[in-house]
């Protein structure tokens, strides 16, 4: 560990090793955290997107077909888009919480 002082007498460490001084660097699971939490939250999103979107058109289509069934599958397609809803942002909350508290210590 070898420190240096900056101009305001700070004194910032530079930690250097071998593997640093090669350009080498061996990523492990706490580098590589960001980026799993960036696809958790993104293909949920995703998914939950395209979900929505094809549970819309199908009851626009079934609607229109069989308009005396509406009421009836109108409350579906909302308990449907909830359940769809409530898996992203659950998804969400878990990766935001890997991200902040970071439990693979």
């Amino acid at each position: 560990m070898t420190s240096e002082v900056i101009d305001g007498g700070e004194v910032f460490a530079q930690h250097t090793c071998n593997a640093t001084k090669q350009g080498l660097h061996r990523m492990n699971g706490i580098d590589l955290l960001p980026l799993a939490v960036g696809h958790m939250i993104g293909l949920g999103a995703i998914g939950s997107c395209l979900g929505v979107g094809l549970l819309g058109a199908k009851f626009l289509e079934s609607s229109a077909r069989q308009p005396e069934l509406m009421d009836s599958l109108q409350t579906k397609v909302f308990l449907l888009v909830g359940v769809l809803d409530g898996a992203f942002i659950i998804a969400t909350g878990i990766g935001l919480w890997f991200a902040t508290a970071n439990p693979f210590r």
